[in-house]
C-alpha cells in the first residue's frame, strides 16, 4: 500500500553501496524504518545530502503491514533549514536530538504530541537568534513530559531534586541519585521556561554540563537500555 506521511529522520546505516536503512518518525505511523535505493546514482547522491538528524520530510513510501522495513518510493523535504548545517552549534545540538530520540523512541506507536514537539523544537533550533546554548538542555527536560517520565514544576524554593522518584523534595533524598538546590532550581526553571525565553537562563559551561550530566543520567535511570550517546561529548566540548 502507498502512504503519505511527514517524518523526522532520526538516524541511517548504509546497507549497500546503493542503498541506506533510514529510521523516521512519522506523524502517521510512529517509528518506521524506510529502505532507500539508488543512492549512487547522480539524482540519488544529491538527495543523500538531505540525510542529516532531524530533518523533516514529506514522504510516499511502500507500506507493509507485516514487514519491519518498508520501501521508499518518494521524498521532499518539507522544512528547509538555513542555520542548522551552517552552525556548529546548531549541528551538534541536533546530532545529540536525533541520537537521544533514536534510543528512546522504540515503538510504532503513532504519537501525533512527540512528533508536533519534535517538529517545533528542529525548527525553533533552525530559527532561534539567542539562547542557543541552553536548548539541548531545555530539549530534554521538555520530552522528559512526552517521554513519560516528566516531573512536575515545584513553586517551592531551595529544594532537592530525587531522581529517583522523578519529584522535588526539602530535604536530601536517602539515595545518591539526587540534584542539589543550585540543580534542582535550574531544572525546575527549565521545567517552565520556553525555547524563547533560553536567552534569558545565564551559565556557565560547568553549569551546563553538570546538568548534561544529571539529565543523561536521569534518562537512564527510568529508561533502561539507552545506549551510550556518543555525541554527548561533543556538546561538552562546544558548550563548556
Amino acid at each position: 500500500m502507498i502512504v503519505k506521511t511527514k517524518a523526522i529522520l532520526l538516524h541511517h546505516v548504509r546497507y549497500s553501496d546503493n542503498s541506506l536503512i533510514v529510521h523516521f518518525y512519522t506523524r502517521e505511523y510512529g517509528r518506521l524504518s524506510v529502505m532507500v535505493k539508488g543512492i549512487s546514482s547522480r539524482k540519488g547522491s544529491t538527495k543523500y545530502t538531505y540525510f542529516q538528524p532531524l530533518y523533516i520530510f514529506d514522504l510516499e513510501i511502500y507500506h507493509y503491514e507485516n514487514r519491519e522495513i518498508h520501501n521508499l518510493k518518494e521524498l521532499n523535504l518539507s522544512y528547509i533549514p538555513r542555520n542548522i548545517p551552517a552552525d556548529i552549534r546548531r549541528s551538534s545540538i541536533a546530532m545529540f536530538m536525533g541520537e537521544l530520540l533514536n534510543n528512546i523512541i522504540r515503538e510504532e506507536d503513532v504519537n501525533l504530541a512527540l512528533y508536533t514537539f519534535i517538529e517545533s523544537s528542529v525548527i525553533s533550533l533552525d530559527e532561534m537568534v539567542e539562547g542557543i546554548s541552553n536548548f539541548h538542555l531545555w530539549f530534554l527536560v521538555t520530552l522528559t513530559a512526552y517521554a513519560g517520565i516528566g516531573p512536575s514544576s515545584s513553586p517551592a524554593s531551595g529544594c532537592y531534586f530525587d531522581m529517583l522518584s522523578g519529584q522535588f523534595t526539602s530535604d536530601p533524598p536517602m539515595n545518591p541519585d539526587y540534584l542539589e538546590p543550585g540543580f534542582a532550581a535550574l531544572l525546575n526553571r527549565l521545567l517552565k521556561a520556553t525555547a524563547g525565553e533560553l536567552a534569558d537562563i545565564h551559565l556557565t559551561g560547568e553549569e551546563r554540563t553538570g546538568l548534561l550530566n544529571q539529565m543523561v543520567r536521569y534518562y537512564q535511570l527510568h529508561l533502561p537500555g539507552i545506549r551510550h550517546i556518543k555525541s554527548l561529548q561533543v556538546l561538552k566540548e562546544i558548550f563548556r
